[in-house]
């Protein structure tokens, strides 16, 4: 009896791990990660009109961002990755927030759902 009860309260803890949506900020911008030097990002924000996508078609746009020192990054799986993986997220769409003083303090890689999700939140 004690081991069906100690399974149970184990499956109950490990409920929240397996959720698969994951609470993103009210704040967060989306976007994707156009090159990485050092502790430099180029991030171009995700734009929903035609004519803004035209005119970053021709004329290449994005702002450069420091990242913070105490920058998290969170792959699609909600795991931390290292800042020495910046480098990979390049071309990737994400979602970034700011501090205080305007530099990248977190980084998620978004998933296609949470995309749509962020998507409708715009709308």
């Amino acid at each position: 009896m004690k081991t069906l009860i100690t399974t149970l309260l184990l499956c109950l803890l490990a409920l929240p791990a397996m959720a698969v949506n994951r609470l993103l900020p009210a704040n967060i911008m989306a976007g994707t990660l156009s090159s990485v030097d050092n502790n430099v990002v180029t991030f171009v924000k995700s734009e929903t009109s035609l004519l803004n996508k035209l005119v970053t078609m021709v004329l290449p746009s994005g702002q450069r961002y420091t990242t913070a020192p105490g920058l998290r990054i969170f792959d699609a799986n909600n795991l931390f990755l290292l800042s020495g993986q910046l480098p990979t997220l390049v071309g990737k769409t994400v979602g970034i927030t700011l501090d205080l003083q305007g530099n990248i303090n977190r980084i998620w890689v978004l998933s296609d759902e949470e995309i749509a999700l962020l998507q409708q939140r715009q709308q």
